[in-house]
This record gives structure tokens, sequence and C-alpha cells, in this order.
């Protein structure tokens, strides 16, 4: 039987009571035992409950109704779906079958294709992994063979840069000197290419240094004020004092942050202003540098935002500035007051 049929016989025992009701004030009328008032009122409760009843039964087989019919469009792709995977439908027999198992039908194949998509995800996802992998040593591959290329090309420029085997004149001494600083350039890219190879294969230690944060900046502040001073900028420093230190490399972290910084002081517009500061965010160390540009990507650039994410952190490069957030801080061991200079 179809729901809505289903529905709509609830609604008989109302109806059957609205004539019980009638026929208890027909014969009921002579021995006058029952007052009027709870006859009418008895009454008038029937008929509510039939309407009620019947506006309930109405809607809802209405909305079934609705349910089944948009359930049955798109059986011809669940099918194709429901192919891939194992699922179990219980049929009924022929006539018997309602709305309620166009509905079930439905959603036995939304859940077969959650479940096949699921998988695939998971396969996707994995195969993701791997590339990655195989990226990672690809690269680092590269990488190695590339630096020991160059080595074989820097050597033989230094020889003859160094020690003269007869007389070059000054545009030959300007060529090799130009091809020996492109050759040392290169192979600093290729040492920062395996750095991201090995760091991503995880085959790259990192210390586990206990650093406090206004150490880092005080030991890179003479390197960011000579950038500025070459840009013609002007850099401003703001550390808050008594900061918790963090667990990290210290030398790699400390190279890292010159290079990150220095690009956006590097990339500011001439005499503008510039502003380093150094704070705390629940457990996040924050260093951040507003008023500067937005350094270009380069490998060196890639290199060092890479060894901030591996210690638990991120960069975040803005047109005006970039941020740096870093984890790890050590609850209950503050730094010293730190006096803020410009």
């Amino acid at each position: 039987m179809r729901i809505g049929p289903r529905l709509y016989l609830t609604v008989m025992p109302a109806i059957l009571g609205v004539f019980l009701m009638a026929a208890l004030v027909y014969w009921g009328e002579y021995a006058r035992r029952a007052p009027g008032i709870v006859l009418f009122g008895g009454a008038l409760a029937v008929l509510a409950s039939l309407v009620l009843t019947w506006s309930n039964a109405r809607y809802v087989a209405r909305r079934i109704g609705r349910l089944a019919a948009g359930a049955t469009a798109p059986r011809a792709v669940g099918a194709s779906l429901q192919g891939g995977v194992n699922a179990t439908v219980v049929h009924d027999a022929p006539g018997s079958a309602d709305e309620i198992d166009e509905i079930e039908r439905a959603v036995d194949r939304l859940s077969s294709a959650v479940e096949l998509a699921e998988a695939s995800r998971a396969d996707r996802e994995r195969s993701f992994e791997q590339r990655a992998q195989d990226y990672a040593r690809l690269l680092a591959s590269v990488a190695e063979a590339a630096a020991r290329q160059l080595d074989e090309v820097r050597l033989p420029l230094h020889i003859l840069l160094e020690n003269h085997f007869g007389e070059l004149n000054e545009n030959q001494e300007e060529m090799l000197g130009a091809a020996r600083t492109a050759a040392e350039a290169a192979d600093a890219d290729m040492v920062s290419l395996r750095e991201i190879a090995e760091l991503d294969l995880g085959t790259r230690p990192l210390r586990q240094d206990r650093v406090k944060p206004s150490e880092l900046i005080e030991a890179i502040r003479p390197m960011l004020m000579a950038a500025a001073e070459s840009a013609g900028v002007t850099v401003e420093f703001d550390v808050t004092p008594l900061l918790p230190a963090i667990t990290a490399d210290r030398a790699r972290l400390q190279d890292a942050l010159v290079t990150l910084l220095r690009g956006a002081i590097e990339s500011a517009s001439r005499e503008s202003r510039l502003h380093v500061q150094v704070d705390r965010d629940g457990r996040l160390i924050r260093f951040a540098i507003a008023g500067g540009g937005e350094a270009p990507m380069s490998v060196r650039w890639a290199a060092a935002a890479r060894v901030v994410q591996a210690h638990g952190g991120t960069v975040d490069r803005r047109p005006d500035g970039l941020a740096i957030e870093l984890s790890g801080a050590v609850a209950g061991v503050p730094e010293a007051p730190l006096e803020t200079r410009t």
C-alpha cells in the first residue's frame, strides 16, 4: 500500500468518532444522563482532531511524495555508481513498494556513491603523497647532480682567475668573473632546492634548541639594518618583553628569518618606514614586518619558508609586509625585558 493511503487511513477513527458522538447525542437525549455541554465539547474535540489529523496526513503525504519523486530521478546515475561498490538492497514483493521504498533505495544509492567517492579520494590522496615523495626525491637527486656539475665549472673558473695561464685582457677577466658569480649563484639555488627536498622527505633532522625570540631578533638585527640602509628605508623594532622561549633549530631558523625579513625590506619603496614587531598570540610567537614590500618568490625564499613550516610555523606574504608565526612556546620560561631600540 502506498504511504498516502496509509496516512489517510489514520483519519478513519476520527470520522468514526464523529458518527458515534452524533449517535450518542441522538440516543442519549431521552435519559438525559450526559449534559449537553459535555456532548457539545466532545463533538468539537472530535471535529478538531479530524481537522488536524487530516491536515497533518495531507502534509506528510505530500512531502513524502515529493521526496519519492526526487529519489527516482537519479536512478540511472546511482545504478552506474552502485556497480563499483558492493551494496545490498532489500526489494519488496511486486505491488507492495511505496514511497518509503523509493527513498530507501535512493539512500542506498547515495551511500554507495559516498563510499565510492571516499575510496577514490583516499586513493587520490595516497597517489598525491607518493607523487610528492617521488618529486622530492627527484628534486634532491637533480640538485645534488647539478651541484656536482657546478663544482666542476667553478673550479676551472677559479683557477683561470687566480692563476693566469697567459695574459687575459680586462674583458676576458670580467666574463670569467661573471661566469664564476653565476655559477656560485646557481650552486646556492641548488643547495636551497636540496634543502627543500630533504625537509619534505624528512631526511634532514632539525636540532631541538631552546631559543628566545629576543635573541633571534637581536642576532639578525645588524643584517636587517644593513639591508635597510642599502634599500634606503628606515626600520623600527618593537619586541614584546617576557616572551617565552621556543624549541627550534637555532641556526636554520635564524637564517630563514634573515632571508624572509630581508626580502620584505629590500622590496620596500625607498624612504619608507618599516616596523618589525615580535609579539605573542596565544602559544604562537609572531614576527611581523609592516610597511615593506612583497618579496619576490625565489628558491632561497621558498627554502626559508619551508624551514619555518618544518618548525610548525606559517609564512604569510602580503603586499605591504610579511607575517611569520612560530609554534612551540615553552610555557613558564619568561625572558628578561628587552629594551626597544630604533
